[in-house]
């Protein structure tokens, strides 16, 4: 199969969106429930069942290090959940249809759609800076509650905030979703209606527009070499840094002029990465020679 190739092609047409739209909304739902769930359990046996405390203590937890690592934990869980499942429902070969299987990346294009994650994500933080809506969105209570962590809590919270749900959200979204999206209603309306439906679950508007602008360049990057093993590594690789700079403290807003080169040299590195990523040696060896 070549890299490019539309996956799900059906000789007979093509299939439905419907399972894939139904899989969205039972994984937006259910992971929206259960992290309710969890953050009103934990408060009630906090306050022992003291209903006038409740929900004062259920907000301090969901805001804490402790309730952010579950609550990302848990969605992730979720989708990954939901993923198998309706993967599953669609017949044998659930690897295959979550698109898990190798790829045509070679190493240099498997690193290359790292680095122009990393830059995107980078250049798209500076420039919440200089429009001036950072400040009390999602990333900036994480930044702060992950703070001077211990060593173990670091650990953890790379676990719970950068691996699980780099892994989960690529085989729900990129792997699951847009395959079949892409299957129905063609390359770029289905990387857009799934890069949507990414940000929408954000249920935030600033990171949930970050998230659609770098889920139609992980799509693409899905779409380019035939699955999600590279957009995995370049969504850990990206969530691992964010934690890593939160613990640090590094989430400070800088001058207008840093914020503009970062800016600058973010989307420098993207460009870069595109363009390496469109050639010939990005694809490994047996694809490049066809």
């Amino acid at each position: 199969m070549s890299p490019s190739s539309p996956p799900l092609a059906l000789s007979l047409g093509r299939p439905s969106p419907w399972p894939a739209v139904t899989a969205f909304v039972a994984a937006f739902f259910l992971a929206l429930g259960s992290s309710v769930l969890i953050v009103f359990v934990v408060a009630w046996v906090r306050v022992s069942g003291h209903r006038p405390l409740l929900l004062a203590e259920a907000n301090a937890f969901a805001l804490s290090p402790a309730g952010l690592m579950v609550g990302a934990l848990g969605n992730a869980a979720v989708l990954a959940a939901v993923a198998f499942v309706a993967a599953r429902l669609q017949g044998r070969g659930v690897s295959a249809r979550l698109r898990l299987g190798p790829t045509g990346a070679s190493p240099l294009g498997a690193l290359a759609a790292t680095a122009g994650m990393v830059g995107l994500s980078v250049a798209c933080g500076a420039a919440t800076e200089l429009a001036g809506v950072r400040g009390s969105g999602v990333m900036d209570t994480m930044s702060q509650a992950l703070r001077g962590p211990s060593a173990g809590r670091f650990v953890a919270a790379v676990l719970t905030i950068g691996v699980a749900p780099g892994f989960a959200e690529e085989i729900f979204f990129r792997g699951n979703m847009q395959t079949r999206l892409v299957a129905s209603w063609g390359r770029w309306p289905g990387i857009g209606a799934t890069a949507g439906a990414f940000g929408l679950i954000h249920l935030d508007l600033v990171q949930g527009s970050l998230a659609f602008v770098a889920g139609l360049y992980l799509g693409w990057i899905v779409e380019r070499f035939g699955g999600v093993r590279p957009t995995i590594a370049a969504h850990v690789a990206n969530n691992t840094l964010f934690v890593t700079l939160a613990a640090a403290g590094a989430g400070a807003a800088g001058s207008r002029v840093a914020d503009v080169a970062v800016v600058a040299a973010g989307g420098a590195v993207w460009v870069a990465a595109i363009a390496l990523l469109r050639q010939r040696r990005a694809l490994a060896p047996s694809v490049s020679a066809r």
